[in-house]
């Protein structure tokens, strides 16, 4: 299974590296003349630049890991405070935002740092969503903060967004193998702390509490959104929006290198057993539109339900302006859908 591995569990070194590009006569007390200096501070070989960079990150790992684990011993908690100078204010939400730190996991020891965009008890039933978000690359919990307002408050579901090991306030280093980790933690703990006690205050047993769990990938978070879907029979929907076929196809559509893909959605995608709803931009220069149409074409005939297919927009701007009104009413009809099976 490819959570299983011991990718990203390290044992880290405790002396620094001796090849760093900062070496130079007034710190290296070895060196005798211009041509030892000179050859100190030539640039570093690629593989040497990537093993110092590995290293660096792993160090950070460990430290914020060992962070982490004292606050939870020492009950810390969190609070989110939004940016209103950078992002401007928050749209209008009556629910609580609520930051969180989940893990440790249980091969890496990572903490995730998470918002819980929750509906006022008053507005929660057992057929209440709760939407799994995983962002894009270039995105973060903060800068996330609108959208997810709108959505919650929109589509009357809680929203749980995340940000992946080695982003923001996470413990961890970025992997595609820590993704996966990542999804199914935080998969684990919404069911766990959102949507079983959501069915169990009702006392109901007929609705499994993963039915009520929607898994949302965004750009890159198509990949642990559509590896998790593949693995989790009884989880309630997959939406994806902008998606790639797999991370090399964005490169090149040769399979030349397919034994360096990462985010295989194309092969994940024909194992999901829920229903799926694609977003993609016919602009898109980031994540050709193809690569969605492909994705559709691969959903079991079961599972399908109508793609989005934006015209006139990219791949970060689908929500952007007046977008944003027809992104909610495509996402309402989705989620109304799945009450109707």
């Amino acid at each position: 299974d490819d959570d299983d591995s011991d990718l990203g569990t390290f044992d880290i070194d405790k002396q620094p590296s001796n090849g760093t590009a900062s070496n130079n006569n007034a710190s290296n007390p070895k060196s005798k003349n211009g041509q030892d200096q000179q050859e100190a501070e030539a640039p570093l070989d690629p593989i040497t630049q990537m093993t110092e960079r590995s290293n660096r990150l792993r160090r950070r790992a460990k430290i914020q890991a060992r962070r982490d684990a004292a606050d939870a011993k020492n009950g810390v908690t969190y609070r989110f405070v939004h940016d209103a100078e950078s992002l401007g204010e928050l749209p209008s939400f009556n629910g609580t935002i609520t930051a969180v730190k989940v893990g440790p996991q249980k091969k890496t020891g990572t903490y995730i740092a998470a918002l819980l965009y929750k509906l006022p008890a008053s507005e929660i039933t057992v057929k209440t969503k709760t939407i799994l978000y995983s962002h894009g690359n270039a995105a973060d919990l903060g800068a996330m903060s609108g959208l997810q307002c709108v959505i919650a408050k929109n589509l009357k579901c809680n929203v749980l967004v995340y940000d992946y090991s080695g982003y923001g306030e996470s413990g961890g280093i970025p992997m595609e193998k820590n993704t996966y980790r990542d999804v199914k933690m935080m998969y684990e703990w919404a069911v766990n702390n959102i949507t079983k006690p959501q069915l169990e205050k009702a006392n109901n047993t007929e609705i499994s509490p993963e039915q009520n769990i929607i898994l949302y990938g965004q750009s890159v978070g198509s990949g642990p959104s559509c590896f998790l879907a593949s693995r989790r029979s009884k989880v309630g929907g997959l939406i994806l929006h902008s998606p790639f076929t797999s991370g090399m196809r964005v490169l090149t559509p040769s399979r030349a290198l397919a034994c360096l893909d990462i985010f295989p959605n194309i092969d994940r995608i024909k194992k999901v057993n829920c229903p799926v709803f694609i977003i993609h931009g016919q602009k898109d220069q980031e994540v050709a539109f193809e690569h969605g149409q492909a994705l559709q074409a691969a959903v079991p005939d079961d599972c399908t339900r109508d793609p989005w297919w934006v015209p006139d927009k990219g791949h970060n701007d689908i929500c952007d302006g007046p977008g944003i009104v027809q992104y909610i009413q495509r996402l309402n009809r989705f989620m109304r859908s799945l009450d109707e099976q």
